[in-house]
């Protein structure tokens, strides 16, 4: 590849091809950061570009070519390249990766361009998203081989489904880190998917359906505004997008039948651990020698288990006196009438 190091007239110099300006302006807090450190230091080299025609397209680096522009240089030092199309997005790919920016944003501009790219120059459908990430870069190896999506080109690709869906606009996700954008996409990604299997599966309306997604669509912006506002930690991200669905539901009052799959998902994993529960067994262990026990810190750890238990009988006691608060029918009604021993 033939590479030389250029001064090139400002004037002359345009985006990559594949930055979406329209749709991603710059943000000009990073641009007046950048002209700070500009007069401080002066403009560093790096920026590498490709010539088209007349003209300097650069790879990646917009935003310091930008406070280049608006610290009144005209000229500015460049790494010219022979690109392809394929490589100019490779470059906006790996530069833009978290690691170096942690703006959803911006990673989202730089998906939603190769996405195109691919689409329009190999006839690859939206769904072979892993071509995508490939030519991104944003791959990690799966366990037993072969590459799958990093974390963020899923937060990306549940994006771009659920903008392409109309349930999402760009604005919505706003100042969010890579992170926490992935946690609460992905899971709605995957929930609206849970409700097209509904529809289908289960002869629900499509009305039905459509207004169920309409909800987590609301939930999608509201967890966001918590992520942003810290009030809602990144690890609860998910569940609180599940409550903020339910909780938009209601309000709107319409069916929420993701709250019915949840709850199912739940009540069959309590009763797998009730019906195979290894921990009873190690309990009837230890009964079967507390008569033998004389050392000290195997009284303690009697005590320690008795303590958790004590706890975990507490947690179920105040989940039925709920129940029983909101005029739902109690535990001890499902079990017969019977307290669980």
């Amino acid at each position: 590849m033939k590479t030389t190091i250029e001064n090139v007239n400002i004037a002359d110099v345009d985006a990559n091809p594949f930055r979406r300006l329209g749709d991603y302006p710059y943000v000009q807090r990073k641009i007046d950061a950048l002209i700070k450190s500009i007069s401080d230091v002066g403009l560093w080299e790096g920026v590498i570009a490709r010539r088209s025609n007349n003209r300097v397209q650069i790879a990646f680096g917009h935003h310091r070519v930008e406070a280049a522009r608006q610290s009144g240089l005209t000229e500015i030092s460049m790494i010219i390249r022979d690109l392809d199309d394929d490589q100019m997005l490779g470059f906006m790919g790996r530069e833009n990766m978290e690691d170096y920016n942690a703006d959803f944003l911006t990673m989202l501009e730089t998906w939603e361009a190769a996405v195109g790219h691919n689409v329009t120059s190999r006839d690859v459908s939206h769904g072979q998203v892993i071509d995508t990430a490939k030519l991104l870069g944003w791959t990690q190896n799966r366990t037993g081989g072969g590459d799958q999506m990093n974390r963020t080109a899923e937060a990306c690709n549940s994006a771009h489904a659920l903008i392409e869906g109309g349930y999402v606009k760009r604005g919505d996700l706003h100042d969010m880190t890579v992170n926490d954008a992935r946690e609460i996409l992905t899971r709605a990604s995957a929930n609206m998917k849970r409700l097209d299997a509904m529809g289908k599966q289960g002869g629900r309306p499509l009305a039905e359906i459509e207004k169920a997604k309409e909800q987590v669509a609301k939930a999608i912006k509201a967890t966001a505004d918590e992520a942003r506002d810290g009030s809602v930690s990144k690890r609860d991200l998910r569940g609180r997008l599940d409550s903020n669905t339910y909780r938009a539901a209601q309000q709107a009052k319409v069916k929420s039948p993701l709250f019915a799959e949840f709850g199912k998902t739940i009540a069959s994993r309590i009763e797998a651990m009730l019906n195979s529960d290894v921990n009873s067994d190690k309990l009837a262990e230890m009964i079967s020698v507390l008569d033998i026990l004389e050392a000290e810190e195997d009284f303690a750890i009697i005590a320690r288990v008795k303590y958790a238990l004590g706890e975990l009988s507490d947690r179920a006691l105040r989940w039925d006196r709920k129940l029983i608060a909101n005029k739902v029918v109690p535990l001890t009604a499902i079990n017969g009438g019977k307290n669980n021993e």
